[in-house]
């Protein structure tokens, strides 16, 4: 073989070979690779909530019941004839501090009380046996006007301190005091020998009669025709036993009186009538 066809040879082996290289790359890359799909997107699953071991609360301590309270003991009415003690505290506690202790007698407290209520509704007032123990000192005279003696101001001040207690009294609790002692004070009525009222009409009668009481003009005259001083008015001198006391223990401890005396009224007015 020439060198001419020697070499022709080799070129031509040699395209025979890059002929067979390319169609094997060709063929290796005619046919792409199918592109993945893409790859699903899943949520990812939540994490477990750790577990805790939770001290379980503690169950509410009973709140403790209170017992209900026990009805007072209903008070017992003490008799008649042995009254006194109990009467006497309970007017006692109408005041504070036990003030009206030098005012109230400690004997038959209800019997005088009674007593004093059925002449106060006539107008009178009684001379011996009261409830009650009188201001101390005598009736204080100023020596002045046509007569040459009238009611001195100073003893309209000896009553000040009772008229204050009366004035400072619980109503309400008066009244109740009312209602529960009234069995014993219809009963001390009853011995009065009067069958045709009872003792609440009375009452009530004493309060109108003491809020009749007029207003007397200042400063009042006085005469002493023998031991007792009196009114120099006539018709002053006239007037029943409650209205001369009102005006003794002068206009402004008369109208503190009165007006304890309406709101009392008002209190027992709205009671149901009390049988004898």
């Amino acid at each position: 073989m020439s060198d001419y066809q020697s070499s022709r040879g080799w070129i031509l082996g040699l395209i025979i070979v890059a002929a067979i290289a390319a169609g094997a790359y060709f063929l290796l890359r005619g046919s792409p690779e199918p592109t993945p799909p893409p790859a699903p997107i899943t949520e990812p699953e939540p994490e477990p909530t750790p577990e805790v071991d939770l001290e379980p609360e503690p169950e509410p301590e009973p709140v403790p019941v209170e017992p209900a309270p026990e009805p007072e003991p209903q008070r017992e009415l003490p008799s008649l004839n042995e009254s006194d003690e109990t009467a006497r505290g309970d007017l006692l506690s109408l005041a504070p501090d036990g003030a009206l202790g030098r005012w109230i007698v400690s004997d038959e407290v209800v019997r005088k009380w009674v007593a004093a209520v059925n002449a106060a509704s006539t107008g009178e007032m009684m001379a011996k046996n009261r409830p009650y123990n009188n201001p101390p000192g005598e009736l204080a005279v100023a020596e002045e006007g046509p007569t040459g003696m009238v009611l001195s101001e100073e003893n309209y001040q000896r009553y000040d301190v009772p008229v204050r207690l009366f004035a400072m009294a619980d109503t309400g609790k008066a009244v109740e005091l009312y209602r529960f002692w009234y069995p014993r004070l219809s009963e001390a009525f009853g011995e009065l020998g009067m069958r045709d009222k009872n003792f609440h009409q009375v009452f009530l009668k004493a309060i109108d009669v003491a809020l009749a009481a007029p207003e007397a003009d200042q400063p009042i005259q006085l005469v002493r025709p023998s031991v007792y001083f009196k009114f120099a008015d006539p018709q002053m001198e006239k007037l029943p036993g409650v209205h001369k006391l009102m005006i003794r223990i002068g206009p402004e401890n008369a109208a503190r009186v009165k007006e304890k005396l309406r709101e009392l009224k008002a209190e027992l007015e709205s009671m149901p009538m009390q049988n004898p």
